[in-house]
């Protein structure tokens, strides 16, 4: 797995947090996610992805680490960085503690009431940041609407109420443009017990991006020291005079469709329980290196922004491969394809697909399919008279991520990210 440490902390936010990382007990890449999405929520009603102004760079955040390893830490020195460039919005639009479905559209709502009221704007951005997300998951597991008003935030749909009435007229509430961001805190067991694999299915939690932190050494305690933030108020007030609409230079353009095909090559190796949580691995990167750019005042998405933004989604990736490497259930049942892969691991120099087709269960036709999706292949060999037998084998790569017999994957090593591996083969 590539650790945190592999992440680019880049631009005016990475600075920042650079200058601030020896001074606190936290992994810097856990400021550095805080700061983005308080950033994306700050810009949420004023930069755009498309021309019709629909979606917005929202990038939503989950720090996944265990008791005592900085999460609060992180969040702190996050406000710390953003204090002089965004600080009054996050004071005036963040909340916790939203338990239902309703009770997040009843807070949009009255958000934009007032805020309509006292300055004339409808605003719905607002942050949610739980630092206790666990308390939150299993309220909200009783709830069916929490996950899917989850989707609708990243997509900047609109959010409704249907039981929830204004009690003057009684209208059910609804939300146009809604912009909520998510920051969470919660432990990897909490995680593996809360986030439900069903939701994940759903597309609920793929929209929020899963972040370990390492360990870092113990401090003597130190004050936070003051941070150079001229770039990222120059940059806020770039952004907030009017509206912009995120464009990409060519090289951002090339990246951008290497990373689409590489999202498509993860969903086809992946079991599906762990494909379901990075199916938004290319969106997720441009809406990263979005953000980026708007750190540094631009609406133009370079190649360096691109790049940036991999590195902190590749890590994302791989900490939610890691958090689900042992699947729904240890009594997970296998597929015949998870068999046939598995077999074929064992042997290198290929299979009979009559041995094949014993050992495995599988078909002619699951061969067949599985060789035109490009994870096995096979040669025809003469062994005597009669006709050639087909012997099967694994394609290329697809050997580093057999499925075990159980039907989950066998962990990627540190070395061995698949997101990196599926972008290579794009």
């Amino acid at each position: 797995m590539n650790g945190s440490r592999d992440v680019e902390l880049y631009g005016p936010i990475g600075e920042a947090v650079h200058r601030i990382a020896p001074y606190v007990e936290t992994d810097p890449v856990g400021i550095y996610a805080a700061c983005l999405s308080m950033w994306s929520m700050a810009i949420g009603d004023r930069v755009f992805m498309d021309a019709g102004r629909r979606r917005s760079p929202l990038v939503s955040t989950a720090l996944v680490a265990d008791t005592g390893t900085g999460k609060g830490v992180a969040l702190d020195g996050a406000r710390h960085i953003m204090a002089e460039s965004i600080g009054r919005d996050i004071e005036m639009r963040e909340t916790s503690g939203l338990t239902s479905g309703a009770a997040l559209v009843d807070h949009v709502y009255r958000q934009v009431e007032l805020t309509e009221e006292a300055y004339g704007i409808a605003d719905a951005r607002v942050l949610v940041v739980e630092e206790e997300w666990r308390e939150i998951l299993e309220r909200t597991s009783r709830d069916s609407s929490f996950t899917s008003k989850i989707r609708h935030c990243w997509d900047c749909a609109t959010l409704r109420n249907t039981t929830k009435k204004k009690s003057s007229n009684d209208v059910p509430q609804e939300v146009r443009n809604a912009r909520v961001v998510f920051h969470t805190h919660i432990t990897p067991s909490d995680w593996r017990k809360f986030v439900s694999f069903t939701d994940a299915a759903g597309g609920s939690f793929n929209r929020i991006l899963p972040i370990a932190l390492d360990d870092v050494p113990l401090l003597r305690k130190r004050k936070l020291p003051s941070v150079n933030t001229e770039r990222l108020i120059e940059a806020w007030g770039w952004a907030s005079s009017e509206r912009h609409i995120m464009k990409m230079t060519p090289g951002a353009e090339n990246l951008n469709w290497a990373l689409r095909r590489a999202e498509r090559i993860l969903l086809k190796t992946l079991p599906s329980h762990q494909g379901d949580f990075v199916a938004r691995t290319a969106e997720q990167t441009t809406r990263v290196a979005a953000v980026l750019a708007t750190s540094e005042g631009t609406d133009r998405i370079t190649r360096k922004h691109m790049d940036a933004a991999v590195t902190f989604v590749r890590h994302s990736v791989q900490t939610v491969l890691d958090l689900t490497k042992d699947g729904p259930g240890k009594k997970a049942k296998s597929t015949p394809e998870d068999r046939v892969l598995s077999e074929l691991s064992k042997h290198p120099g290929g299979i009979r697909s009559a041995v094949l087709q014993r050992a495995s269960g599988a078909l002619a036709f699951d061969l067949q399919n599985m060789e035109q999706r490009g994870l096995i292949t096979h040669r025809e060999i003469k062994d005597g008279p009669g006709r050639p037998v087909k012997l099967y084998q694994l394609v290329g790569k697809t050997s580093v991520l057999p499925r075990s017999a159980t039907g989950t994957s066998t962990p990627p090593s540190r070395q061995s990210n698949p997101f990196l591996m599926a972008l290579q083969n794009a």
